[in-house]
């Protein structure tokens, strides 16, 4: 058998180290960084799909973000409407309490108090933003300031100041959200129930209550009934837009891992395969090391006594 020059092992050991010097440097960088490659290059026709399902991720991310901003509103939306309903419930209660005790001299001062509460609760803002006046920023949407304000024929226009349309939010994808009703659209009837209420008063009442006036309030706590049941509508309307966004969120967060999910057997490491690479890589280096460390010192001046 023809000998092997020392030499050509010795190329040959330097090669495999170079080799396995380059391995291990490729599977410390997949363990620091997770990813399978250096860059886009390095993942040769998947690059196209690895940046679609990035760019992917970031507008699901971005949009899930928005929702959660959309969801804040609307849970302030549910708490302002809330407290107009109750006003309303408030007030037909203490009209029946009248009616009862034939007294409504206490009314005035319940009327004052449930049009400072409706009337707050339908101006409340949101990061200085009206909520209940549609695309309209520049005004609160309830202009009454307080109770002579609706004396006389109630007019939409100057009791609201609103926009035409409805505020909305597109998520995208076909996502659109109407997030709030317009004042006037949740509560014509209640402020037309308050106006009606503050004639009857201002006109005078006698107590005990006449049959005229029992008749008058009757018909007045019908108005409220009205504008109550408006209220709680509009509530409602808020809360199935909870509940769409909600759906929405989870339809979105559910395509995000999705993406994620592929996008992690397409580009990042397994780790622990990773890892028992890298623990036989190095016990290849320093075998093959330790062969290259012998054989580059050979000589036959070794062997000569």
């Amino acid at each position: 058998m023809k000998p092997i020059p020392s030499f050509l092992v010795a190329n040959q050991a330097r090669t495999d180290l170079a080799r396995i010097n380059a391995e291990l440097y490729d599977l410390q960088r997949q363990t620091a960084s997770g990813n399978k490659a250096a860059d886009l290059k390095g993942y040769g026709q998947e690059a196209g799909r690895i940046v679609s399902a990035r760019a992917a991720i970031a507008q699901s991310t971005a949009r899930v973000d928005a929702a959660g901003r959309i969801a804040a509103r609307l849970d302030i939306q549910d708490v302002a409407l809330q407290q107009a309903a109750a006003s309303a419930a408030q007030l037909k209660q203490d009209i029946f309490t009248a009616l009862s005790s034939g007294d409504a001299s206490f009314l005035s001062a319940q009327l004052e108090a449930a049009f400072r509460q409706a009337t707050e609760a339908l101006n409340t803002t949101y990061e200085g933003i009206p909520l209940f006046s549609g695309d309209r920023r520049d005004a609160a949407p309830v202009q009454a300031s307080n109770l002579n304000d609706l004396a006389g024929e109630l007019d939409a226009g100057t009791l609201f100041a609103e926009s035409t349309r409805t505020a909305t939010i597109d998520l995208g994808a076909g996502a659109v959200f109407e997030v709030a009703p317009k004042a006037s659209a949740a509560s014509s009837q209640l402020y037309h129930a308050f106006r009606d209420l503050y004639a009857f008063l201002q006109a005078g009442v006698d107590t005990p209550i006449t049959g005229a006036q029992r008749n008058a309030l009757n018909d007045i706590a019908t108005t409220l009934d009205g504008g109550h049941r408006q209220v709680l509508e509009a509530q409602g309307i808020n809360g199935n837009t909870q509940k769409n966004l909600e759906r929405t969120v989870t339809r979105l967060t559910a395509h995000a891992d999705l993406l994620s999910s592929h996008l992690a057997k397409v580009a990042e490491s397994d780790l622990a395969e990773v890892a028992m690479r890298l623990s036989a890589a190095q016990t290849q280096y320093q075998a093959a090391a330790s062969v290259f460390s012998q054989i580059k010192d050979l000589s036959l001046v070794n062997f000569l006594d």
